[in-house]
């Protein structure tokens, strides 16, 4: 499948599909930060916004606002030998495994373990991606009518999707990879957040702040977390290679349900979950509204979006997606292909885990728990384990693509597997390594109109040759919002290990743009702003929501992306990024 982003130009995480980006060249910014001003709106910078006093943590110098945005660096030219043509799509596509859910009730969340995997010594080759999750969808299973309006991409563009379009009408997306998108390409892997709201018409990603696509506001994340900083090129890890982060998306009722325009906004809060060695709990959710807003002038999608639903359980595809350049050339009658290197890590069995602990939750999970908290009862400390399910995951086949031509004979070096437990079936899956070498094949030999996976020892000379390279990825312009009426105080930045710079400042939580846009009444701003501040004093960052990993250690998350509140404001406020620039 393919899809327009209109608005976003993040990249949509291990979906079911190869994304299609518009180009930015006009953009004066990156819309993941695009505020209500081009519709005539303002925030204010008073001090009931952004706080004033100073961190707790190291001295910072006091700074203004967003940093300035540099030029895009030029791609290293390469002259390539003769005879050799490169390809930016040299090998893609994903490798499958399906966690069949289970029966019952228990769409109310999912949570698994990711192995990150595609570390470099240096950055990667430009054109190369990697990405490894799942996506979810309200659970409109069997329901017949066509969710999706006209004049919506999935709707205009996808018509195989129809007549009912359920699996595009809405997902949660999001995961560990490399991004072709990504402004600032990295050695290792980051964890990005992406969502679709109105049947790929829009994306939306990065908490704190409101969307406009020039015509109307897009509700989107919203900032949870007070002690974690969500970069808009993705979270950042310390050295890894094959640890394993955790990451739950949980149905909670922060909010009651309310009418706006006559729709009725329903109460479930999306709320992304991570568990590391470093940081536990939750870091944003996805404001109802977001999921309500396509279905406004749509009768047969009322009620249907996942502010309303809980997610589908029949199958959950998880995905590890391969995006690798390539180099062909031809010997005789022959035609060969190369593409980028890229290793996996192994472990003790000659294993690569690429998912694992697939668990759904049932509404007693912690849905109720919290429910009762929000109408004056204890806050919950962790989940109801009896509302638990594991579900067990099974392999598909190779899925793997160059030039409209099937990738064979991978079986010759590694095999696509799962494993049981003596506790858990379907525990994990991934590779498993004949020679636990962890080295993908790189070399390809045309064979009856399909690319065969062969040892390179016989490849033409010029395909191997010292000018036979791959260019590196190049940084981009990067992120900044607009703020038209004035900067905010008491800006900090912090650096990150891909080679860029944060800007973050502190807002009161209800006072985050992706929350003043909304227009929520007084009651409801003193309603949201009360649980979340029990949740900053009870939760904090080491409060477990999901289970332990069956086997495996847990990933670093970079210690400059975790940061404490300032004095005065150690509950109820939170960090929101303003901008992401590339390092001096």
């Amino acid at each position: 499948m393919t899809k327009r982003l209109l608005v976003s130009l993040v990249l949509v995480v291990t979906s079911c599909a190869t994304t299609e980006i518009e180009d930015d060249a006009t953009l004066g910014r990156h819309p993941s930060f695009a505020t209500t001003t081009s519709l005539g709106q303002s925030y204010p910078t008073s001090s009931s916004q952004a706080i004033a006093t100073p961190s707790t943590s190291a001295p910072i110098p006091v700074l203004t606002g967003p940093a300035a945005l540099s030029p895009n660096e030029q791609l290293e030219e390469v002259s390539l030998p003769e005879g050799v043509v490169g390809s930016i799509s040299g090998l893609h596509g994903q490798i499958r495994a399906t966690a069949f859910g289970p029966q019952g009730d228990f769409g109310w969340g999912l949570s698994y373990y990711t192995a990150l995997w595609g570390s470099f010594p240096s950055r990667p080759p430009d054109s190369l991606s990697t990405a490894s999750g799942t996506w979810l969808i309200p659970d409109n299973w069997r329901y017949p009518e066509t969710l999706c309006p006209e004049g919506t991409t999935a709707r205009d563009s996808l018509t195989e999707r129809g007549p009912s379009y359920r699996d595009v009408f809405q997902t949660i997306e999001g995961g560990v990879g490399h991004w072709e998108q990504s402004r600032f390409p990295s050695t290792h892997p980051k964890f990005r957040l992406v969502g679709n709201t109105d049947c790929y018409t829009t994306d939306t990603s990065n908490p704190g702040w409101a969307w406009s696509n020039q015509e109307e506001i897009v509700p989107g994340l919203i900032q949870l977390s007070n002690r974690i900083l969500v970069p808009p090129d993705g979270i950042t890890f310390e050295p890894n290679d094959g640890s394993l982060l955790g990451t739950a998306w949980l149905a909670l009722p922060l909010l009651a349900p309310y009418e706006r325009d006559g729709l009725l906004v329903g109460d479930k809060s999306w709320t992304l979950f991570l568990e590391s060695a470093n940081f536990r709990g939750p870091v944003a959710y996805w404001a109802p509204e977001a999921w309500s807003r396509i279905t406004a002038d749509h009768p047969p999608s009322h009620f249907r979006g996942l502010d309303h639903r809980p997610i589908d359980t029949e199958y959950r595809v998880f995905a590890a997606h391969l995006e690798l350049p390539g180099l062909n050339a031809g010997a005789g009658n022959e035609e060969w292909l190369r593409v980028a290197p890229i290793n996996f890590p192994v472990d003790g069995q000659g294993r690569t885990i690429f998912h694992q602990d697939v668990t759904f939750y049932g509404r007693d999970a912690i849905y109720d728990q919290l429910q009762d908290a929000v109408n004056g009862g204890a806050l919950p400390q962790q989940v109801d384990d009896a509302a638990l399910i594991h579900a067990p995951l099974q392999t598909h086949r190779w899925e793997l693509h160059s030039g409209g031509r099937a990738i064979t004979g991978l079986e010759n070096f590694v095999m696509l597997d799962d494993w049981d437990t003596d506790e858990k079936e379907g525990w994990a899956w991934g590779l498993q390594w004949s020679d636990r070498s962890g080295v993908f094949p790189t070399h390809y030999k045309e064979f009856n109109d399909e690319w065969e996976a062969v040892d390179g020892a016989e490849s033409p000379s010029q395909l191997d040759s010292t000018q036979a390279v791959f260019p590196a990825a190049v940084r981009k312009t990067g992120y900044a919002p607009s703020l038209d009426n004035g900067l905010a105080p008491q800006v900090r930045e912090v650096h990150l290990n891909d080679g860029s710079v944060l800007r973050y400042t502190w807002y009161r939580f209800v006072d985050q743009p992706a929350l003043a846009v909304l227009g929520l009444s007084a009651k409801q701003k003193t309603d949201l702003q009360a649980i979340v501040e029990r949740i900053h004093a009870q939760w904090g960052h080491q409060t477990e929501f999901i289970r332990p990993p069956s086997q495996g250690e847990l990933v670093e998350l970079q210690q400059e992306v975790l940061v404490e509140p300032p004095a005065g404001a150690e509950v109820g406020w939170v960090p929101v990024v303003i901008s992401q620039t590339a390092a001096e």
